[in-house]
């Protein structure tokens, strides 16, 4: 094919003309979008391979399809680029307008490049999207916490101060954890968290380095190895647990990946325990072998199978806590508070009948729930999430005071809106007037708690919108976007001095962000 103005075949339903020109043009944007929303270099556009693969897949040899030509780089860099920049800009106008009520929560997300070079990218995300911020180039100040908190109030100050609930990063570690530090011994009005998914991964992390977390799931990585080590053990398998697999596999398969092993193991012990003894087994040359005896003496231990078992009572919660919040749509900050209760409730129902203890397990937990995630809004969207609050077992402890009247201090700046804040949250706390009859269930039920203030706390608009802001915020971090560091990293090798680059990243990031949003609305 020619470069430059090669064509594509392409189907037009509407005739010819205004509306084959009109096809055209939609399919060169269609090729645009996916360029910028991948974040692929325009000047691609011109490759032969790529103006070959999509005559390959065009032509059908349909004689009444037209052809459509593929966009230029000019093209692509001129009408298509202008068209997605102002798209995104209003993508990005739309969310912005939507702070003033929700607020939003600042995200982190830092590595550091194949250069050596610590950068960071800032994210606002809020229940209307996520918009892309701004990426810098840390390195000459990472060990100066006043400049570092120069940036972020810089960053914040752009946002708008009234607008920023919290910052949430996806470390503790490197200068990024200094700063955490640094932001949660002095009082900035800005609370600091730590995403609570890596949180989640470290406490599974920490708990998988007990000795009798240990040895379990190394027994049950040797029992799973050995399953798959031959084709006609994993046959033999497959026969006596009708058809199931060991392997599991989970997006967070390097943390999660061992305690998915384990509940599988625990699920398919009857058709263990049958394999091993039946005369199938015996009949093989493993049966003899030193690796099927250890195997099948393990299958055979009682004492194995309890220990697996006390193991998955305590693990499994966490587990279940990291997909619950990994694939949660809505915002989590009036969720997080009582999962964690529950979380830990659960392990000392399931061990309460072996009369074991939760300690060393609960001891992980709270130390990775009071040093990076635990924030005063958490406590304060445990108060205010009425689904929680109005429940049989809601439980009022000091921390959840605290973390209420902390909110309303760091938040709230006008003494008059905290006092009557303060009378109105009586009127909530006591179920009066109009609360009363919101605190139905039915009220209650098929809405988020932001929604259910927004919907039902209009007499009351000052603890309203305090109440609508702290619960439209998210307990996640960045990494959930996966973003395409690539992008920035161009960006600022180029030292901040190439607005071609920083226009790219902004249309690439949002439409990144919102395509990625649309997807987990899908999911």
């Amino acid at each position: 094919m020619a470069s430059g103005r090669t064509s594509v075949n392409m189907r037009d339903h509407g005739g010819e003309g205004g509306s084959h020109d009109l096809l055209s043009k939609k399919a060169q944007k269609c090729i645009g979008r996916f360029f910028l929303e991948n974040g692929i270099d325009l000047s691609a556009v011109n490759s032969p391979s790529f103006r070959q693969m999509l005559g390959v897949v065009s032509c059908r040899g349909d004689a009444d399809q037209l052809r459509y030509k593929i966009p230029s780089f000019q093209d692509m860099n001129g009408w298509i680029f202008q068209e997605e920049w102002k798209e995104a800009e209003e993508y990005v106008k739309r969310i912005k307008d939507s702070w003033t009520i929700t607020g939003c929560s600042l995200l982190l997300d830092t590595w550091v490049d194949m250069n050596g070079r610590e950068l960071v990218t800032f994210i606002a995300d809020c229940p209307e999207g996520p918009v892309y911020l701004e990426s810098y180039d840390v390195s000459n100040i990472k060990c100066d916490m006043v400049a570092l908190t120069l940036l972020i109030d810089e960053v914040v100050k752009k946002v708008g101060a009234e607008n920023v609930i919290q910052i949430i990063s996806c470390s503790v570690t490197g200068w990024v954890g200094e700063l955490g530090e640094w932001f949660a011994g002095c009082s900035r009005g800005i609370f600091w968290s730590v995403s609570v998914s890596g949180c989640f991964e470290l406490m599974l992390k920490e708990i998988g380095k007990l000795e009798v977390v240990t040895n379990v799931l190394d027994k049950v990585k040797n029992i799973s190895k050995f399953i798959h080590s031959d084709p006609s053990i994993l046959k033999l398998f497959r026969d006596h647990s009708c058809g199931k697999e060991l392997i599991v596999l989970s997006k967070n398969d390097d943390v999660v990946m061992p305690y998915l092993a384990l509940e599988r193991i625990l699920t398919t012990k009857k058709n263990l325990t049958t394999m091993f003894v039946s005369s199938d087994w015996k009949s093989m040359i493993w049966a003899n072998k030193e690796e099927g005896l250890t195997v099948a003496r393990l299958v055979e231990d009682s004492c194995f199978w309890n220990a697996a078992e006390t193991v998955q009572e305590c693990t499994i919660p966490v587990v279940d806590g990291l997909f619950l919040f990994a694939k949660a749509e809505e915002p989590q900050v009036g969720l997080i508070y009582d999962t964690m209760d529950r979380i830990k409730e659960s392990m000392e129902k399931g061990l309460s009948h072996k009369k074991l203890s939760c300690k060393p397990f609960w001891d992980i937990i709270d130390e990775v729930w009071n040093t990076r995630i635990y924030t005063p809004l958490h406590g304060a969207g445990y108060y205010l999430n009425p689904f929680a609050f109005y429940a049989t077992d809601f439980h009022l402890d000091p921390e959840v005071t605290a973390g209420l009247l902390a909110s309303l201090v760091y938040m709230v700046k006008e003494e008059g809106i905290k006092i009557k804040i303060l009378g109105q949250l009586d009127v909530y706390r006591l179920g009066k007037d109009y609360f009363f009859e919101a605190s139905r269930i039915d009220k209650i039920s098929g809405i988020t708690p932001a929604e259910w203030w927004g919907r039902y706390a209009d007499q009351h608009p000052e603890l309203q919108s305090f109440a609508v802001k702290i619960l439209s915020q998210t307990c996640e971090g960045a990494s959930r976007f996966r973003l395409k560091r690539s992008v920035a990293e161009k960006v600022l090798a180029s030292g901040g001095k190439s607005p071609p680059l920083h226009h790219f990243a902004f249309v690439h990031y949002n439409l990144h962000l919102r395509r990625s949003k649309t997807l987990r609305r899908i999911q």
